[in-house]
């Protein structure tokens, strides 16, 4: 399957080479003073950088946004006073061409075909894993002369970026400062509302977080106190939850990790432990058996079924993607008028400082084209568009910001933001996902069973798509998971 969507790409490619309009087969090249100043700054000679910027279309950012921010907010204003600065600063021009994330599938295929798009694309990460592989990107290590790309507080840590790390280089960047675009894009906290909580007279489930109590004991206790009838109604059910990122959490709540460093310094699949194992079955235990009363979701439930739940009033808690905790789908803190944020509870062989999140993929990453026709000025100039903004320099003054405008208590903040740093990728996009959560909807087989029966697909997967990716950090930072 992998080999024949390979070559309908191709053809894709041929097809898009043959009929595309208005395209340029290569951009012309050009000399430039890079190291001419201008107002303080470089002189780039009207060079004119084309940056393809996709949003999601579910966020209704594809027309109108400024960077990724709603029109005349805040930050929106920022950027585009942050747009004039550097045109001005670089003796520059920045064509900004807004469309939808369908767009990086153009630029893949035009890429293909040797059709020069834009010098610069933002857009969903997992493409531009694919785009390094084929060559189409450029490695940072190639402009770090130009932009700073181990400077992790502003570009993303090496976890977070995993995804678009391949073989000896870097191929994206995040812009870490900017608040709200790289928060989104992250899973899976649990949503409490603390309103209902207060009704049944429970405990505020915070305080077992601050106590080092939040295990899973002390989760099957909440379920079951959350879980209230009226009559043969049920009125309030304990949870709500997209049940592969329910999974996801639980899997890793042991204290497992995808990618397992042996003390050889060799690597393995992660997910075959007695701890790992473990969760899998507490996982299905609690959703299928001991607490299936207490979970208002089905197997077949959205996503959108599940927040909306919560948003609705129907359940306790909620597995929470954090885009729907604020931007343009904010159901949960635009409905919710008091809601708690929780990290997923620890096990038997972990301990309450094992707070983790998921990176599925980033909706805002920043690629490199190699048809660019100078990819230096554009990396000096997408260095200069994405120091921090005024106001927001310090991780500090983001953590205040968002604290202030998002969360009901400091602690939500500070799991949040914990979760935020200690992120795994789950290499969604080469299918991994769908081998190890497999055993929820396997449940006549037993975990056991379920590993041997993926195990082929499963060392497919980690030989020729993660440890690429696992090398390329290696080759940046010298070594892996330290």
């Amino acid at each position: 399957m992998k080999k024949m969507s390979k070559l309908l790409l191709f053809v894709l490619a041929l097809f898009v080479f043959t009929t595309a309009c208005g395209a340029q087969a290569g951009p012309e090249s050009f000399d430039m003073d890079l190291g001419g100043e201008s107002d303080g700054a470089v002189d780039l000679a009207g060079f004119e950088m084309i940056y393809e910027f996709g949003s999601n279309e579910s966020d209704g950012l594809v027309d109108e946004n400024v960077l990724g921010f709603v029109p005349d907010s805040q930050f929106a204003d920022l950027a585009k006073a942050r747009l004039n600065e550097v045109e001005n600063d670089f003796n520059c021009k920045i064509k900004l061409n807004y469309n939808s994330t369908q767009r990086c599938h153009t630029f893949i295929s035009l890429s293909y075909a040797g059709v020069f798009m834009c010098d610069v694309i933002s857009g969903i990460s997992d493409m531009w894993a694919d785009a390094a592989r084929a060559g189409m990107l450029v490695g940072l290590s190639d402009l770090e002369e130009y932009i700073d790309y181990k400077d992790e507080e502003k570009w993303g840590s090496r976890s977070i970026l995993e995804v678009v790390y391949y073989e000896n280089d870097l191929y994206g960047l995040i812009p870490m400062g900017w608040p709200e675009l790289n928060h989104s894009s992250f899973g899976y906290p649990l949503a409490v509302n603390e309103d209902i909580v207060s009704v049944l007279a429970q405990t505020d489930p915070r305080e077992f977080v601050e106590n080092g109590e939040w295990t899973w004991a002390k989760f099957r206790e909440c379920l079951a106190n959350y879980t209230y009838m009226e009559g043969s109604e049920t009125r309030y059910y304990g949870l709500s939850a997209h049940w592969p990122y329910y999974t996801e959490m639980f899997i890793r709540s042991n204290g497992d990790s995808l990618v397992y460093k042996e003390a050889d310094g060799s690597y393995s699949y992660g997910f075959t432990t007695p701890t790992a194992i473990a969760a899998m079955e507490e996982a299905r235990a609690i959703w299928h058996t001991d607490l299936s009363h207490t979970i208002k979701s089905a197997m077949s439930d959205t996503v959108e079924q599940t927040i909306d739940d919560f948003v609705n009033g129907d359940t306790v808690m909620c597995v929470a993607p954090t885009g729907y905790l604020y931007g343009q789908d904010a159901r949960i803190s635009l409905n919710v008028d008091n809601f708690g944020i929780l990290p997923w509870p620890y096990g038997p062989n972990s301990s309450p400082e094992h707070i983790f999140g998921i990176m599925e993929n980033n909706n805002y990453c920043i690629a490199f084209s190699s048809l660019s026709s100078n990819t230096e000025a554009s990396a000096m100039i997408i260095n200069a568009l994405y120091e921090p903004l005024p106001g927001f320099e310090t991780e500090e003054e983001i953590k205040g910001y968002m604290e202030h405008n998002f969360f009901f208590d400091p602690r939500d903040c500070d799991v949040f933001f914990r979760m935020y740093l200690n992120q795994e990728y789950n290499y969604f996009h080469y299918n991994m996902r769908t081998q190890y959560i497999g055993f929820m909807e396997q449940t006549s087989r037993t975990i056991t069973q379920h590993l041997e029966s993926t195990a082929d697909v499963v060392n497919e997967i980690f030989t020729e798509d993660i440890m690429p990716s696992v090398r390329g950090i290696e080759a940046v930072w010298g070594s892996y998971g330290d």
